[in-house]
């Protein structure tokens, strides 16, 4: 059997991503990669070079750490979403309009998420033994 199809795993992993921010991380992580691809690309007649491209390197960056920081420390979704936030509104003027808006809509979306969310309860050991 492999190991995709062990349903542990399958479910070790769902408890993983139901425990943190998963979707905020991926949006900001997706975010700041699309900055990068956007940059780096250049769309053939675009010419993203100088300044704006440094600034689509750098917030594309920041976002990345920020999606990886919500994934594995859900404690701090506060701080990497309120810097993402921040950083997609900068992103529209400084890295060329947000990457074509479509890196900015993901941040701006992923950072709303990482502030909306909110941990699950624990159980207690009533309902657990019930």
């Amino acid at each position: 059997m492999s190991t995709a199809m062990r349903p542990d795993r399958r479910f070790g992993r769902r408890g993983w991503r139901r425990s943190r921010p998963f979707t905020a991380g991926l949006l900001l992580g997706l975010g700041g990669l699309e900055l990068i691809c956007v940059s780096w690309v250049g769309l053939g007649f675009l010419r993203f070079t100088g300044t704006a491209g440094a600034a689509s390197w750098a917030l594309g960056a920041l976002f990345v750490v920020a999606g990886v920081t919500t994934w594995h420390h859900p404690a701090l979704r506060y701080f990497s979403g309120v810097l993402a936030a921040v950083l997609s509104l900068v992103s529209l003027v400084a890295a060329n309009l947000g990457g074509l808006l479509l890196g900015f809509l993901l941040t701006a979306v992923g950072s709303a998420l990482a502030l909306a969310w909110v941990p699950r309860p624990a159980a207690s050991t009533a309902e657990v033994e019930a």
